[in-house]
């Protein structure tokens, strides 16, 4: 099993991107572990207070992810992570060997910028399809992408639209990636089926959007969240 050796430095880590960063790191549970790490996470994050954005643990569920979970930590630059003075010493290295215990693998990590978001909280749309990118114009595909936001806004309602990058990680074919909020698996099929009547407006989209390949698409849903609150 890889020991996790970030978890010391997720929460002082700042980057130089755009405004609202994030973190992630994907793993395998232990099978039938899923409880006791939400139990953890609990026990860590459920009385913290975070300078911005938060953390999350979530379940990877339909597609082509090959890991069970993913932790994800995110808010702006220079405020990521817990206030200061909130991590007593040693802290993190009980809150790691705990969760080792845990984890049965740890997997590939990614960091990077959220370019664009629309709609509402991603609290009130736990399940999330996350839409991995090869782009060849990403300034293109960022203005076609917020049209077709735009455009379809009307039946989406409050559920969220992000777009971002991953600067570091991903892979030689994932520059970007696109994720849509929706209330439960149900509501995400019920949208796509919405989507076939945007036949003009995807037609668009694809013309201009400078060329984009889908090298993967995943579903989550979100086990245990800390927000900033």
């Amino acid at each position: 099993m890889k020991k996790i050796l970030f978890i010391v430095a997720i929460f002082s880590v700042t980057t130089l991107f755009s405004q609202n960063t994030f973190q992630l790191w994907n793993f395998n549970a232990k099978d039938g572990m899923e409880e006791s790490i939400a139990n953890l996470a609990d026990k860590q994050w459920g009385d913290s207070k975070f300078k911005s954005g938060g953390i999350q643990i979530e379940r990877i569920g339909h597609g082509d992810n090959p890991w069970s979970h993913r932790i994800i930590l995110f808010g702006e630059v220079d405020k990521i992570g817990r206030v200061d003075g909130e991590v007593e010493e040693y802290e993190w290295q009980l809150f790691q060997e705990k969760l080792n215990n845990l984890v049965e693998e740890w997997g590939t990590s990614y960091a990077g910028r959220f370019l664009s978001v629309e709609g509402g909280s991603w609290i009130d749309f736990p399940y999330v399809q996350i839409y991995d990118l090869k782009l060849d114009n990403p300034v293109a595909f960022k203005k076609a992408h917020d049209k077709l936001v735009k455009q379809t806004s009307k039946t989406r309602g409050d559920r969220p639209v992000a777009f971002g990058t991953y600067d570091i990680g991903g892979g030689k074919d994932v520059s970007h990636w696109v994720a849509v909020g929706a209330k439960d698996f149900n509501d995400l099929i019920s949208q796509k089926a919405l989507e076939d009547e945007y036949v003009s407006e995807w037609a668009e989209w694809s013309k201009n959007n400078g060329g984009a390949v889908s090298s993967s698409n995943y579903t989550i849903s979100v086990l245990a969240a800390y927000p900033n609150e």
